[in-house]
């Protein structure tokens, strides 16, 4: 005789758990007597809440380490009751939590194929048509971000280059990525645009870049930042004729080690802290002459290459202390420079085709316009009516 038969069980519930003991089935075994655990947990709780009712079952999977249990939870009218197994976070994902999942698996698998598998063997449940919907959105989310119309009207374009590779045709090739984030005069942070292009960064593509920014509408911005790259300086000054050019002090303090010596770069350091905190520009203009004459001692050559670029050097001092770290250097634009990083060595240390690489940057941007970047930066809004003040009397005439 069948142990089902001997257990003389006419419950469900119970016939199952005699079917899952003969099979030897571990999880089945378990998932039913959670089961009847929650089962029992709702009748009791009923006797002592009559003013509530039974209102059928949910099904639910639990995971446990390596296990997971296929569940039936006995729901109540008024949904107080909760068996006392469950997790208290446990929840239903909302589609924001399937979406996020998504493009969190899109940066850190090697491919889009890769995610696409991930996200099958994790059970989202997503449609493959919907994931084809999903990356359309992300290319032309990308396509818009580097088309749309600009304002006219900024208070800083910072400039960054990202060299990468791309695999083409079973080859890898370098690239370079041009991006130009913006902050408006709200002091509200935006990529303006993000663009790959076949080799190393140079001068020409920049000029591209450039020209593309102002075919959308961008006219007057107060200062540019990017760094000393050869020929760089001449072209933002042609292009931007009104705004201050301010040259990137990360790069500038960095950059320094390859000129001067051990003990010459450290007072180069300490001299250059001592300029980024002075209280007025015009006393940083005067310890900048003195930073000048010390490197001056071991490399002349490089003490007049940085005397030639004093302002620009300096070119942040003149805005109001709560914006100047914002201006001071190129790490803005670095932030997304950091996540083309990551998402590189999750592809193994180069990005498996074009548009891969195209869908990666639009969830990158994504996550920044819809993060942190969401709002406008309290401090630089703080002082807007400054920006604006200056902003007017600068343009007053264009």
């Amino acid at each position: 005789m069948k142990l089902k038969d001997n257990l003389n069980c006419k419950e469900p519930t119970f016939q199952q758990l005699a079917n899952a003991m003969e099979t030897n089935s571990y999880e089945e075994l378990l998932s039913h007597l959670l089961n009847l655990v929650a089962l029992i947990e709702r009748k009791l709780y009923l006797e002592n809440h009559p003013d509530d009712k039974g209102n059928g079952f949910r099904n639910r999977k639990l995971h446990a380490g390596s296990l997971s249990f296929q569940l039936k939870i006995p729901r109540t009218r008024n949904s107080n009751f909760r068996p006392f197994f469950l997790p208290e976070k446990w929840k239903r994902h909302s589609e924001t939590d399937y979406l996020n999942l998504a493009y969190s698996l899109i940066l850190s698998s090697k491919s889009i194929q890769a995610a696409k598998r991930a996200l099958k063997e994790l059970g989202v449940p997503f449609s493959e048509n919907y994931f084809e919907e999903l990356l359309t959105e992300l290319r032309e989310e990308l396509k818009a971000l580097n088309t749309s119309p600009l304002n006219p009207d900024w208070f800083t374009l910072i400039m960054d280059a990202k060299e990468t590779k791309v695999k083409e045709d079973s080859q890898i090739i370098p690239y370079t990525i041009y991006t130009v984030a913006g902050i408006s005069l709200d002091g509200k942070k935006q990529i303006l645009i993000t663009e790959p292009r076949k080799g190393e960064e140079k001068l020409e593509d920049w000029k591209e870049i450039l020209k593309k920014l102002l075919n959308r509408g961008i006219r007057r911005v107060l200062i540019v930042v990017h760094d000393d790259f050869s020929g760089l300086l001449k072209l933002t000054k042609s292009y931007f004729p009104g705004a201050d050019i301010q040259l990137c002090t990360v790069h500038l303090v960095r950059n320094a080690k390859k000129h001067l010596s051990a003990s010459g770069y450290e007072n180069f350091k300490k001299l250059f802290f001592a300029i980024k905190s002075s209280p007025s520009y015009e006393y940083a203009s005067s310890l900048f002459e003195q930073l000048c004459e010390e490197v001056k001692k071991e490399n002349s050559t490089y003490a007049e290459r940085l005397r030639g670029r004093k302002k620009h050097y300096l070119a942040f001092l003149k805005y109001p202390s709560e914006v100047k770290s914002v201006i001071a250097s190129t790490n803005m634009a670095e932030g997304l420079n950091r996540k083309i990083e990551d998402a590189e060595q999750f592809c193994g240390g180069y990005f498996h085709s074009m548009e891969n690489l195209g869908v990666k940057l639009a969830v990158m941007v994504r996550e920044l316009h819809t993060g942190k970047w969401r709002k406008p930066t309290p401090k630089i809004a703080k002082v807007s009516h400054i920006l604006y003040a200056e902003f007017d009397g600068r343009f007053k005439d264009d």
